[in-house]
């Protein structure tokens, strides 16, 4: 009942009551007053006639002149007007009595001068003019200032002017009507009679009163009418407005009245036919919507949304994969400032921004491109993570490995350069001399072919061109023979060797010559990095499935950042001593137990020394 709709359909209502009743008031007040006058005029004309009928029989003796003046001005109230009779001159005759008691003054020289001309003709005058008083004493002068048009048209009036308008009437205005009195045909005197206004609209007054009234209680009478009709006028607009509030909170299946047969029907048919195409329509975006998120939240990828003030609209599950953090993760920008800082960049900027940066261990990609609309406004970017932390390993290693066997060559290469030049030139006069340089020629020459041999080598395992035939065989002799060769060796570098093996150890399957081969990469290892006096360990174990074979040292141990790449061609422990090898045989080892099927791995403690521990899978009929 509160609605602005309902509000304005009763203001209208009441509002054309309003309007009704003030122009009915307005058009009775312009009218009214006129048509009083006249009526007034109409009514004081009759009873002057009948005075000067009275006069005229009085002067043909028909009535007595003792009769005649209590008959005429005995009270005002008689003739409901105030009565002067008049001669030719002017002079007042007769004149009537207040009711008060008090005689009214003699003829207004004003009005005798306005209608006794017109009177002494034989017409009779009508007039309204404006009064300052009809109730002195017999010597006052009563002063009547015509402002419009006075003379109004009576029975035979030949003075005809417009009607004064309502404020001249209501404010101090008299009526006033003169008629002749004549004796054998000649005009002997006159009987002026008025009344103020004041007095001919009291009945105005009245009707006023009376119609007032009546607005007033048509309008209480058509206020339980005009609410019921409202009321039903705006059920209809209250009930859409409650559909649409519904529809807006997301549920569609609330429908209209749409049974009514007028323009509401309408209106209620054309929000259900909205409510239905909303429906579908926003059923069919859900579904889009579902198999993009589905699609994003798929793809390895990392997704990022921002709006154009910054905040993150959409981030996909692989985002926080990618970064390694949780994904109750709140403040992504306090997380990792790196990141949207691109975001930020690009949103500034307005055009896509394309960078790698490293988040701790991993290499991300980021491309972070704006979104605008059809004017061109920005609305907020998107950026796609990536993880190329292998390619951009597989890079640096491309680059280390271009310089690592770049320095490996030429090593060698300069050294034999330096001494050919010098056997060129003749400088090497003595046979002793040119048989130290041809040594040295030849150990460089060595140093190059086994250079490239461990090169072509590791090649063909990371290729898989390498034969790498499994067969059962006991690791018995292998084993021994291994320590043959390394206890002599030992001897050489003043170290001592360990040999740790069991008596009795089951047979494997895998390949006796690649074993072979990576236990003396390992060997020469640790026994190249352990110093003077120095342990080197062979020692076996049987575990479950395998036999755990580990060469350990006293050496110079790897660090913990270096321990990732122990493995990776070039790589040497002690960068220092670049002489001791080509950094290719852990490479080719590691290479070569990943192809058995094999594990390997290293234990390090930095000046402590190192373990590396490698896998013998027993043979089945031995298991």
């Amino acid at each position: 009942m509160k609605g602005g709709f309902f509000k304005k359909t009763l203001l209208l209502v009441y509002g054309t009551v309003a309007l009704f009743a003030m122009l009915i008031a307005a058009i009775y007040t312009a009218i009214s007053p006129g048509l009083f006058a006249n009526n007034k005029i109409d009514d004081l004309i009759p009873k002057g006639q009948i005075i000067a009928g009275y006069i005229e029989s009085t002067l043909r003796g028909e009535i007595s002149t003792a009769y005649l003046v209590p008959l005429i001005g005995r009270s005002t109230s008689q003739w409901e007007a105030t009565v002067w009779v008049v001669d030719s001159e002017g002079d007042t005759l007769i004149r009537t009595q207040q009711s008060d008691g008090r005689r009214v003054g003699r003829l207004p020289t004003s009005l005798a001068n306005a209608m006794l001309p017109t009177v002494l003709t034989g017409q009779i005058a009508t007039h309204i003019g404006d009064q300052e008083d009809l109730s002195t004493t017999d010597n006052t002068s009563l002063r009547i200032t015509i402002r419009t048009s006075d003379i109004l048209d009576g029975i035979a009036v030949s003075q005809n002017q417009s009607d004064p308008t309502t404020e001249e009437v209501l404010h101090g205005s008299v009526v006033a009507v003169a008629v002749p009195i004549t004796f054998f045909g000649e005009v002997v005197g006159a009987v002026f009679m008025s009344q103020p206004m004041t007095e001919v609209m009291s009945g105005m007054q009245a009707l006023s009163n009376t119609i007032l009234f009546s607005v007033l209680l048509i309008a209480l009478l058509m206020l339980p009418v005009v609410l019921y009709f409202a009321s039903r006028i705006s059920r209809p607009v209250r009930q859409m407005r409650a559909v649409a509030l519904t529809m807006a909170g997301g549920d569609l299946s609330v429908r209209a009245d749409d049974r009514r047969g007028d323009e509401f029907g309408e209106l209620g048919g054309a929000l259900n036919y909205l409510s239905s195409e909303l429906g579908r329509t926003i059923s069919s975006l859900e579904l889009e919507r579902n198999r993009l998120q589905s699609l994003i939240n798929g793809v390895s990828e990392g997704v990022i949304a921002l709006d154009a003030q910054g905040n993150t609209t959409l981030i996909n599950p692989a985002v926080y994969a990618l970064l390694g953090l949780p994904e109750t993760t709140d403040n992504l920008r306090a997380a990792v400032p790196d990141v949207l800082r691109t975001f930020d960049e690009a949103l500034e900027r307005n055009e896509t921004i394309r960078r790698t940066i490293w988040q701790g261990q991993i290499a991300l990609h980021i491309s972070v491109s704006p979104l605008t609309r059809a004017d061109g406004q920005l609305t907020g970017c998107v950026g796609i993570l990536s993880d190329v932390t292998s390619a951009e390993r597989l890079e640096q290693t491309r680059r280390d490995y271009v310089a690592n066997v770049s320095h490996e060559l030429r090593t060698p290469l300069t050294a034999m350069r330096a001494l050919i030049e010098p056997l060129r030139d003749g400088l090497i006069r003595t046979e002793e001399q040119r048989q130290q340089t041809y040594d040295i020629v030849l150990r460089e020459t060595m140093r190059l072919t086994r250079l490239v041999s461990d090169m072509l080598e590791l090649s063909r395992l990371q290729s898989g061109k390498a034969s790498l035939t499994k067969s059962v065989f006991s690791p018995g002799p292998v084993l021994a023979i291994i320590r043959e060769t390394y206890s002599a060796y030992a001897e050489d570098y003043q170290q001592t060797f360990v040999y740790d093996i069991p008596d009795a150890l089951p047979d494997v399957l895998g390949n006796p010559d690649r074993t072979q081969q990576v236990l003396i990469a390992l060997l020469d290892n640790a026994f190249k990095y352990s110093r003077e006096g120095g342990t080197v360990t062979l020692s076996a174990r049987v575990v479950q499935d395998v036999i755990r074979i580990t060469v350990r040292d006293t050496g110079i141990g790897i660090s913990a950042e270096d321990l990732p790449h122990v493995f990776d061609r070039f790589y040497k422990a002690d960068k220092s001593h670049g002489g001791k090898g080509t950094g290719l045989g852990l490479a080719i080892a590691y290479e070569i137990m990943k192809q058995l099927g094999e594990e390997m791995k290293v234990e390090s403690v930095l000046g402590e020394g190192s373990a590396f521990t490698f896998t013998l899978h027993i043979a089945p009929c031995h298991a």
